[in-house]
């Protein structure tokens, strides 16, 4: 007599139970939500399907809490759930903190451009600003992220020489422990 084996419980399911599509489902929402909210340099940053891109600008212009944005941004989250999300999900971990939860991104950003668009007028100031700079590390980020800049194209590529010198003025800023000055920006 041969003997059946019977797995029961312990057999891995044979397909995706329901409560894991609504978790997954909530993620590629909240997902969706977090880049919605995004500021605009932010936002045109990130690589997104035409489609989608499309349906979050609608979301973007719609009041913010309101039914009709609801119902765009789950409309949203049904359009990317064709794409896998990981991909994203990378993208917004690699832009760093948003205007929300660091209140001095905006004027980071902003010392950043001014950096690239002034060059040698603006490394000077920042660093009678800041004595001790390394000057020729800021330069040659200033250098890299402006020929970046001048290289940009239709297609919005990731700008690492640019991260870079926001996180190099950044860390110098706490380091010095000082606000970013208004005459700087």
């Amino acid at each position: 007599m041969t003997e059946q084996h019977f797995e029961g419980f312990d057999a891995p399911p044979e397909e995706e139970s329901r409560s894991a599509r609504k978790r997954e489902a909530q993620a590629i929402r909240k997902l969706v939500e977090e880049i919605c909210n995004l500021g605009q340099q932010s936002f045109n940053a990130l690589r997104i399907h035409d489609d989608v891109k499309e349906a979050l600008l609608m979301a973007r212009k719609l009041r913010l809490h309101s039914d009709e944005r609801r119902r765009q941004l789950q409309y949203v989250a049904r359009l990317q759930r064709q794409y896998p999300e990981d991909d994203l999900a990378e993208q917004l971990k690699s832009l760093g903190a948003s205007s929300k939860v660091d209140p001095k991104t905006m004027k980071l950003e902003k010392l950043r451009e001014t950096m690239v668009l002034n060059g040698k007028a603006a490394i000077d100031a920042f660093c009678a600003l800041v004595n001790d700079t390394d000057r020729n590390k800021l330069r040659t980020l200033v250098k890299k992220a402006s020929e970046e800049m001048k290289a940009e194209s239709d297609v919005q590529l990731p700008k690492p020489a640019s991260r870079a010198l926001y996180k190099y003025l950044k860390s110098e800023i706490e380091r010095a422990g000082i606000e970013v000055p208004v005459n700087l920006i």
